[in-house]
């Protein structure tokens, strides 16, 4: 549910509950209570992730957020969830993609284990890295698209599982801090489909 944050009143409440934010010209003053990560269908990773698998099984309608200290990329972060959803296909929007990544997923399409793929990529791939961009051409034609691009989204998907993954990390080694969330309920894969199907029909090649 999205709130507007004209229509939040600015309560008090006892300090044991809450936490006081920066006050002044800038800030309401008042207070912010902490979110109960249990009763609100998040799960919380206390600790920076060096492998997707340490963040354990996915439950539908609880959400997981992380950080990762750039140990793994957009791409294993999807093969870690194919581990728990079966074959799924998949809609994958990225900046940047590497050569490793592409071969990586042609392998999981031989296999089985996604049933298809289809690429929203940002323009300058095209002239940034044409390298992976002429191998993505080769290996996945008809499955891609071109547009101004800088979202990170993958949508997996079969009759079980709806997920929807949205964070920092492209389909390239990240060497660097990276934040993520991988959500499980229908609505925000609904969401998220009906936006990037359009954008795919709509973009060109």
């Amino acid at each position: 549910m999205l709130v507007c944050c004209s229509e939040i009143e600015n309560k008090m409440m006892p300090a044991d509950d809450a936490v006081s934010p920066m006050q002044g010209d800038r800030y309401p003053t008042g207070y912010i209570r902490r979110t109960d990560a249990a009763a609100s269908g998040h799960d919380l990773a206390a600790e920076k992730l060096l492998h997707p698998d340490a963040m354990g099984v996915l439950v539908p309608g609880r959400d997981k957020h992380f950080y990762s200290s750039g140990a793994f990329n957009l791409i294993q972060l999807i093969f870690y969830i194919l581990k728990q959803t079966g074959p799924a296909h998949l809609l994958l929007t990225t900046y940047s993609i590497s050569m490793d990544s592409i071969n990586a997923l042609r392998r999981k399409v031989e296999t089985g284990e996604l049933l298809s793929v289809r690429f929203l990529i940002d323009n300058r791939v095209r002239s940034i890295s044409p390298k992976p961009f002429d191998y993505l051409v080769t290996t996945f034609p008809d499955c891609y698209r071109c547009l101004a691009l800088h979202a990170k989204v993958a949508l997996l998907y079969n009759e079980d599982w709806n997920i929807t993954v949205v964070g920092s990390q492209n389909a390239t080694h990240n060497p660097k801090l990276e934040r993520g969330i991988i959500h499980t309920g229908r609505d925000i894969f609904d969401f998220d489909f009906k936006m990037l199907n359009d954008e795919f029909d709509a973009a060109a090649t």
